[in-house]
């Protein structure tokens, strides 16, 4: 079933920018973020643009992103550690709070990463299956959960050969080529079974 948009968003990304991109085509249907990916991501973007105004429009970058994931037919969730109060906060005043699908953070579940509880619980809520996911993580703890749920995990740089691929920026790689990077290194693993 595809994602809906609101209102304003009269095009499908996926036809506007790239062309018709089949519907059952990415075998990744969901990005499950750590809270702690987000943040970072916001944080690059204000350090690369130190400038209010300028930090800002990077932050648009980065839901500009999400809403064209979401016109990949790709699903955003996110995961924590930290409270659910203070998750919302954080991602009300990043102006990000409407772009996930499903947020589960530690009050919601009775054990935290490096258990894979909050995982299992957010591919349940959404409906898919762990090759169908996507876990972004920055810490051994939830690289550990990500790997427990059998859920690929991307990781930052400063954790390279922990995770399954390393990526700086979800705003610094074309989407179509981090999909098709991921979809590849997951079909093999298929394959292998």
């Amino acid at each position: 079933m595809p994602v809906s948009f609101g209102p304003s968003d009269v095009k499908n990304p996926r036809s506007y920018f790239w062309g018709p991109v089949p519907e059952s085509y990415w075998l990744t249907k969901v990005f499950i973020f750590d809270f702690d990916w987000v943040v970072r991501e916001a944080e690059l973007a204000r350090h690369a643009m130190p400038d209010q105004l300028e930090a800002h429009s990077s932050l648009e970058g980065l839901k500009e992103t999400f809403r064209m994931l979401r016109g990949f037919e790709v699903r955003l969730a996110m995961t924590s550690n930290f409270t659910q109060k203070q998750v919302v906060e954080k991602l009300h005043s990043l102006n990000l709070a409407e772009d996930f699908d499903c947020i589960r953070c530690a009050e919601e579940l009775p054990s935290l990463k490096p258990n894979p509880d909050l995982n299992f619980n957010v591919m349940e809520t959404l409906g898919i299956r762990a090759i169908k996911a996507i876990a972004f993580e920055t810490s051994p703890e939830g690289i550990e959960a990500a790997r427990k749920a059998d859920v690929f995990c991307v990781v930052p740089p400063e954790l390279k050969g922990q995770g399954d691929h390393v990526l700086n920026s979800i705003t610094e790689e074309h989407l179509i080529g981090l999909l098709e990077k991921m979809d590849l290194q997951k079909r093999k693993i298929l394959s292998l079974l």
